[in-house]
């Protein structure tokens, strides 16, 4: 069930992305013939994040694949206020033994996890140096995790929605004609608040450091 979620977010996001560069380019083309600046950016993220508090306790090491849009709209010269949508996956397979209340079992065990969000966002861009524009800010939101624990042919779901705080410091760089293509690298924190009940008991809140890279259109 994790994978068939993880196709359809994926989906929706390819499909959002691409829909959003299509239906802004011919006003930025428009507005660039004019001479004036595009007021909107949609970005395309590509996305890497590290499993952090109990995202590591639940699937220890490694890192999890991510991908996501973003849609930024200038407020004025140093900030902009948007909207990220975006989905990460962590998984872990092991062939070991666990023990219950009622005993212990052994066997393939795969244990994943899926948080998808939606963030209001807000940045300032404080300085920009070497056609580098720097800034700091963050999203605000509501997030919902699937967590999935598969033990052989058995498997255990559980899942529940989350507010989530996601800091964020980064870069933006631009080229191309009238220097309407865009570029982002930046380090997101995502911090959801606990809330659920999770397998083992009790509420849980997943964290995870996710480097973001970015390609879109103004």
């Amino acid at each position: 069930m994790t994978n068939r979620r993880w196709l359809l977010l994926t989906q929706l996001l390819v499909a959002l992305s691409v829909a959003s560069l299509t239906a802004s380019r011919a006003p930025a083309q428009t507005q660039a013939s004019l001479s004036e600046p595009s007021n909107f950016m949609s970005l395309t993220t590509f996305e890497l994040s590290m499993p952090l508090g109990d995202t590591k306790k639940y699937v220890t090491g490694g890192l999890g694949p991510g991908l996501g849009w973003e849609g930024r709209w200038t407020v004025n010269a140093h900030s902009s206020a948007g909207v990220s949508l975006s989905v990460a996956g962590f998984s872990r397979h092991t062939d070991a033994t666990i023990d219950f209340p009622s005993g212990a079992a052994t066997g393939d065990q795969l244990r994943q996890l899926m948080p998808a969000q939606l963030l209001a966002t807000g940045y300032v861009y404080p300085f920009q140096k070497n056609g580098v524009r720097w800034y700091a800010g963050g999203g605000v939101g509501g997030g919902h995790v699937d967590q999935d624990f598969s033990l052989g042919t058995q498997q255990l779901s559980r899942g529940a929605w989350h507010l989530v705080v996601a800091p964020e410091i980064g870069a933006e760089v631009r080229g191309g004609p009238d220097r309407l293509f865009v570029g982002v690298f930046s380090l997101r924190y995502n911090a959801p608040i606990a809330s659920g009940d999770y397998l083992g008991g009790g509420s849980r809140k997943f964290q995870y450091l996710t480097l973001r890279v970015g390609i879109g259109e103004e």
